[in-house]
């Protein structure tokens, strides 16, 4: 029998985060729509994320939306981006960076729903009832959580009914924003 933990287990062996990297899930958008309500120009097909220190933002297609990706980056943890992204929809970010600093920040219709650390829970106390139930579950309460990323991005997939499928290995689109 398959448990949430030991799809957290596995998810642990696929998920490396060895440098920054944010992963947004925008529910219902194309990647090219999506990228396109950040206002910068996009392009199609694929770019050498080595070849830029940062900004580059690629958009993979997935079932139910897009995943937007960041290597060495940051964008999708911004409230203007996340607001930009969001309106009419839904969005699910997760952020860490080599230091361990990280980020859970979900929006909907254009609005912050839920922000916290997926790796250090701490202080929960002003943190919103939405999702508890699914925090629980995955691991992502108290003081360390258990869960951590792979949790992390389970819970942005539930959220956002953003899932990776075959397609999302193949970047669609991408853009580079300036911050």
């Amino acid at each position: 029998m398959t448990t949430i933990h030991t799809v957290i287990r596995r998810r642990r062996l696929q998920v490396t985060f060895r440098t920054s990297r944010t992963r947004t899930f925008v529910r219902g958008l194309t990647p090219h729509e999506a990228l396109a309500r950040l206002g910068i120009e996009v392009f199609d097909g694929d770019d050498e994320e080595g070849d830029f220190e940062e900004g580059l933002i690629c958009a993979r297609p997935a079932e139910g939306g897009t995943i937007l990706s960041e290597w060495n980056g940051f964008a999708g943890t911004l409230p203007e981006v996340l607001r930009s992204l969001s309106a009419g929809t839904v969005t699910a970010s997760v952020f860490v960076n080599v230091n361990l600093v990280a980020s859970f920040d979900h929006y909907a219709g254009g609005r912050e729903v839920l922000s916290f650390d997926p790796l250090y829970g701490g202080n929960e106390d002003g943190l919103p009832q939405d999702y508890l139930a699914d925090r629980i579950e995955l691991g992502l309460t108290g003081d360390k959580t258990d869960g951590g990323l792979p949790a992390a991005l389970l819970l942005a997939e539930r959220i956002t009914q953003v899932r990776p499928n075959a397609s999302s290995t193949a970047v669609a689109a991408h853009a580079v924003l300036e911050y």
